[in-house]
């Protein structure tokens, strides 16, 4: 049986369809199943995964359709006899192409909002998304279509595979800059900015270093690829705070081995540190943390309780918030310090 894995979304979305794909192969030993990703890092990511028998990578965002189409018809000589769209992925464009790469049975989600302008009728078989059943969940329930005999006890958690050539780097500078023996606390202050995601990010991340410094002694490894905001607390904390410069997401994520607490808005960092089991502090503004908390890992939610939260659902549009002015995003600007510190605290000192 072939299978191929279309995980086209994003990074977090194919970390959270990590423990159906190991169901997967659990339940059909004998099986290929295939990765399509276009986004580097998660083919990175995945390369080294047992689980996977062949990765491809096509850069639909960067290079012609035409040879984006050359590419999907090489993948398409497989003929897979299933393909599964992982969720949330269910926008025109991954039906479309799930259509086009040919397998017999094609497996999507219908979505609670705006599914109708999908094409969703591209896909075989499709299933229902529901309101606060986690992702990982909702990516069993797809998978179900082609081992019904599967069952939700038997998903585990994350795991990534991080190659020696990265350890040796992450060691290296933890060596390089005198951090061996130290409390190292990750930080993920920015996100992505697409459909304005950029409200998801927390702005006071430079008063808390100080605050876990005075603590607890700390230093504080600014990760992400948003300079601009990874500069701004360096520069208010220079003496406590370092900004490597990776050369992969492979790196970092070899580097966030040596954290022993991760601080992060909702982001796939989150999710890769509930893969490396790092005690995480994870912000939430509007996004639904029953969807997307860190899965199988020590965690702590904060989030401010307002009527109107979660406000954003899986859709084409970008995230709108019903107040104005300086209220705008107050799920996320209300948050304070000590909110934040007090998980902190919490996650770093109980057993």
């Amino acid at each position: 049986m072939k299978i191929l894995v279309n995980a086209l979304s994003g990074i977090g979305d194919a970390i959270m369809f990590y423990p159906a794909l190991a169901l997967l192969k659990k339940h059909l030993p004998e099986s290929q199943i295939d990765m399509l990703a276009m986004f580097s890092q998660v083919r990175d990511i995945f390369s080294n995964s047992p689980l996977i028998n062949n990765i491809f990578f096509i850069d639909f965002l960067h290079q012609s359709k035409y040879k984006s189409l050359r590419e999907v018809k090489a993948i398409r000589k497989n003929k897979y006899n299933f393909s599964i769209n992982v969720y949330p992925s269910n926008r025109w464009e991954y039906n479309f192409l799930q259509r086009i790469l040919g397998s017999k049975i094609r497996i999507g989600t219908k979505y609670l909002n705006y599914s109708r302008r999908n094409l969703d009728f591209l896909n075989t078989y499709l299933v229902n998304e529901i309101k606060d059943r986690h992702n990982v969940l909702q990516n069993f329930d797809i998978i179900k279509k082609i081992i019904p005999e599967a069952k939700e006890e038997e998903l585990g958690g994350y795991k990534i595979i991080v190659e020696e050539k990265d350890k040796i780097w992450a060691e290296n500078y933890i060596k390089n800059n005198k951090l061996n023996n130290t409390l190292l606390i990750g930080f993920h202050a920015g996100s992505q900015t697409f459909k304005r995601h950029i409200h998801k990010r927390w702005l006071k991340y430079s008063e808390l270093a100080k605050k876990l410094n005075e603590t607890f002694n700390s230093k504080i490894i600014l990760f992400g690829t948003e300079k601009d905001v990874n500069k701004k607390i360096f520069n208010e904390n220079p003496n406590i705070s370092y900004m490597p410069e990776t050369g992969s997401i492979s790196e970092s994520i070899a580097l966030m081995h040596h954290c022993g607490l991760f601080v992060t808005n909702d982001t796939a960092l989150m999710h890769i540190s509930a893969a490396l089991q790092i005690p995480t502090a994870a912000i939430f503004a509007y996004t639904n943390y029953k969807e997307l908390y860190p899965w199988k890992n020590k965690h702590i939610i904060i989030r401010r309780e307002l009527d109107c939260s979660p406000c954003f659902f899986n859709s084409p549009k970008p995230v709108q918030c019903i107040f104005t002015g300086a209220e705008e995003f107050k799920c996320i600007k209300e948050i304070s310090v000590d909110e934040v510190f007090s998980a902190c605290e919490t996650l770093l000192t109980s057993n």
